[in-house]
């Protein structure tokens, strides 16, 4: 199968690349080398109304169920569902635009939120490319899947040590060496992303491999709690993101930085950020769902 390949196919010369289309879910079939099932993962995209899961909402969802082995192999793709919901206000064009959808595709459609939490708690995980993205619009729409695992194919693998440039699926999925025609629709972008996952790359590992080990590793929430006000731009050039609700910056840290961060922090304010372990079940969350770390602040009352 072309998903599985190690490089681009041969071509006449080398100054050239020849691109395979991605293999069609229906005609999956699994690696020679593969082991036995090891996890179940629903693979999902949405297509939205817009970027703040706050206000906009989910136009389409698409869903597609695969088996993995041990080594990140898929070994199997359960098929995919979809579904298309009527939002509450008109499609701005611009959203037409780019995921193709109109307001007569909608009309008149429903997603059951109960159903979608029952689907997805037959997987062990879900995977998207942008899970920051999606897990924080379905989880409005879907609340029941608040503890599931996440899988990000951008955030979690480490696509510039294993020789990529950029992180956009669509030209990663080329320099793999696939194409997909037709993109912003739910479905083919689901596609898209199990034909990624599961290629091969030069170190003998799967992309899903990767994403998997990244995924389950450690990492941790450094809040800037009681942050003095001198110090807020510091923290913002430095990366750390601004929670309205919790009026705190923080940033998510990773095993391999998470010392030099904590001694930067330390070294600038004289003290040691709030560190909350962030999990797979917990990471890419919006940060009006968790709860961040309270310490005491000290209030002397003078009296004349």
């Amino acid at each position: 199968m072309t998903s599985h390949s190690k490089s681009c196919p041969p071509s006449a010369d080398e100054n050239t690349r020849t691109l395979r289309r991605i293999t069609a879910l229906r005609d999956w079939q699994a690696p020679a080398n593969a082991g036995p099932p090891h996890m179940k993962i629903a693979v999902l995209d949405t297509e939205t109304t817009g970027l703040d899961p706050l206000y906009d909402e989910i136009l389409e969802l698409a869903v597609a169920m695969i088996v993995i082995d041990k080594s990140g192999r898929i070994i199997n793709v359960e098929g995919m569902c979809t579904g298309r919901q009527q939002p509450s206000r008109p499609i701005e064009p611009h959203i037409t635009a780019i995921t193709g959808i109109t307001e007569e595709m909608v009309a008149g459609k429903a997603m059951s939120p109960e159903k979608i939490a029952a689907y997805l708690d037959q997987a062990d995980a879900c995977a998207a490319f942008h899970a920051r993205f999606d897990r924080q619009h379905l989880e409005e729409f879907v609340p029941g899947i608040s503890e599931m695992p996440w899988i990000c194919a951008m955030e979690d693998v480490p696509w510039q040590a294993l020789g990529y440039d950029g992180r956009a699926q669509g030209h990663l999925l080329m320099q793999s060496g696939m194409f997909n025609p037709v993109a912003h629709r739910a479905g083919d972008d689901v596609a898209s992303l199990i034909n990624l996952l599961a290629h091969q790359l030069a170190d003998g590992r799967t992309v899903m491999s990767h994403a998997l080990e990244h995924a389950q590793a450690p990492s941790w929430r450094l809040e800037a709690t009681n942050l003095p006000y001198r110090f807020r731009k510091d923290v913002q050039r430095r990366g750390y993101a601004w929670a309205d609700k919790h009026s705190l910056r923080h940033k998510l840290v990773r095993q391999a930085d998470f010392e030099i961060e904590r001694i930067w922090y330390r070294d600038l304010t004289g003290e040691e950020p709030s560190i909350v372990p962030v999990d797979w079940s917990q990471r890419y969350r919006a940060d009006w769902t968790w709860k961040p770390v309270k310490r005491e602040v000290e209030v002397a009352f003078f009296r004349r």
